[in-house]
């Protein structure tokens, strides 16, 4: 009984505010809100770790430049293999192993912060699905899904928070300057 008794107390407080006109942070505007702050902190937070990592293990300029040239060096061999250009494309794949080594030291700090991220699901079940649960955090006018029953074209949190997440970590990845912006 230990166990049910958090729910309904939850549910308990979220209808004595709803009685008293004070916001909740489960209701929708505030949910909403709340979601998708968690999910701007955790873009800036990963992407920032993600940029010490690149400083810390193989230097920011040296980042960059190894940047510029693989992705040449791909366009290089892509235009070359549409155009057929047989002496081209084995000028290009004598560079390949240099490339190589060049890809595996930038995918160094990535492959450190995969299990960073992967420590971001503690949030899930610590905090947005005990808190939310399955009810709508967030509403798309014009978009009917019908996912949540309490409210037609309601979002639930874990839609709502990927829309954020993905769209804050790629804003996250350019203001910091992980991904070029042009």
């Amino acid at each position: 009984m230990v166990i049910n008794e958090k729910p309904n107390r939850l549910k308990e407080q979220c209808v004595s505010a709803r009685r008293n006109k004070t916001l909740v942070i489960t209701d929708i505007p505030l949910a909403t809100v709340v979601v998708m702050l968690i999910a701007v902190a955790v873009s800036f937070l990963n992407m920032g770790i993600h940029r010490l990592l690149i400083t810390r293990m193989c230097g920011w300029e040296e980042y960059k430049v190894m940047r510029k040239e693989t992705s040449e060096y791909q366009s290089e061999l892509m235009q070359a293999m549409r155009a057929n250009d047989k002496k081209l494309v084995e000028k290009l794949k004598r560079k390949e192993s240099q490339i190589r080594a060049m890809q595996a030291k930038m995918m160094k700090p990535q492959t450190i912060l995969i299990p960073i991220s992967f420590s971001y699901i503690i949030i899930w079940y610590l905090f947005l699905i005990p808190v939310y649960g399955g009810n709508a955090v967030a509403v798309i006018p014009g978009i009917v899904l019908n996912m949540t029953p309490s409210i037609p074209n309601g979002l639930p949190v874990f839609i709502w928070y990927m829309i954020c997440s993905f769209f804050f970590g790629t804003l996250a990845s350019r203001v910091i300057g992980i991904t070029p912006i042009a």
